[in-house]
């Protein structure tokens, strides 16, 4: 309208029908239509959400019409492809991750799909400790299977293979917590062992097994000998156990 009011005034000013300065109060007012107009399409420009990846919203943290501030969380998208894994891992874990290294494959189960393990690998970490504790939040990725309607916020345990660290064991390939290792009464003193759990018939039972320790670590004890990789163990309550007993799995809450 007033580009439109411009011209009118520019053709009568042509033909000296109005005065020059006529002509200059329309022309600053057209200038700031136009300006008004440029900062309308800008804010118009903020009103539009541009998803990072395909995907679909799993919750809207803002209603309609509501004021937001730069940086603060509107919608939660679940992507079509992947899924993020977040759980707790102690300082002395923390420090010793590579996320460059391409044995340090962590695998992720799931609390209501047992015995079905996912690959997943490491995407990020918090540099601070979580409230209350001594962990560090860190944040794994794996592929969404496409046989499986997995949600956020359901709930499962990650797996990590100490011996496949930077900084664990250099001569031992396996390092299991020192609680794990003891020496039975009945046999010889100062010969180290530990309960290996065995599956039989869709249930858990405990063997014992004679080990090699290697070098004390901050991380657990080295075993030269006596255990096999992926091999489980029991890491508490050693001596209240006795060969074949029938246990059950128990994973620690909160995180490693």
């Amino acid at each position: 309208m007033a580009q439109t009011q411009f011209n009118r005034l520019s053709t009568l000013s042509a033909r000296n029908v109005i005065p020059r300065a006529e002509l200059d109060v329309q022309r600053a007012a057209r200038d700031s239509a136009r300006a008004a107009l440029n900062i309308a399409q800008e804010e118009l420009s903020f009103m539009q959400v541009l998803a990072p990846f395909d995907g679909i919203i799993a919750n809207v943290n803002a209603r309609n019409h509501q004021v937001v501030t730069a940086g603060q969380p509107i919608a939660i998208l679940n992507s079509l492809d992947s899924l993020d894994v977040v759980f707790s891992i102690p300082e002395n874990l923390f420090i010793i991750i590579d996320e460059n290294n391409a044995k340090y494959q962590p695998t992720v189960q799931l609390n209501n799909l047992p015995g079905r393990d996912f690959a997943a690998r490491y995407k990020e970490h918090t540099t601070n400790t979580t409230s209350g504790s001594l962990t560090y939040q860190m944040t794994l990725t794996m592929p969404r299977p496409s046989d499986l309607p997995l949600l956020s916020g359901m709930s499962g345990s990650v797996r990590i293979n100490l011996g496949n660290l930077s900084g664990a064991a250099q001569t031992a390939n396996i390092v299991i917590p020192v609680e794990a290792v003891f020496n039975p009464d009945n046999t010889q003193r100062n010969q180290p062992y530990v309960w290996v759990v065995k599956q039989r018939d869709g249930k858990l039972f405990v063997e014992l097994r004679k080990v090699e320790t290697g070098q004390l670590t901050a991380n657990g004890i080295q075993i030269l000998s006596g255990l096999n990789d992926g091999e489980r163990i029991v890491a508490a309550g050693t001596r209240e156990l006795r060969p074949d007993q029938e246990v059950r799995a128990w994973v620690r809450e909160r995180g490693l």
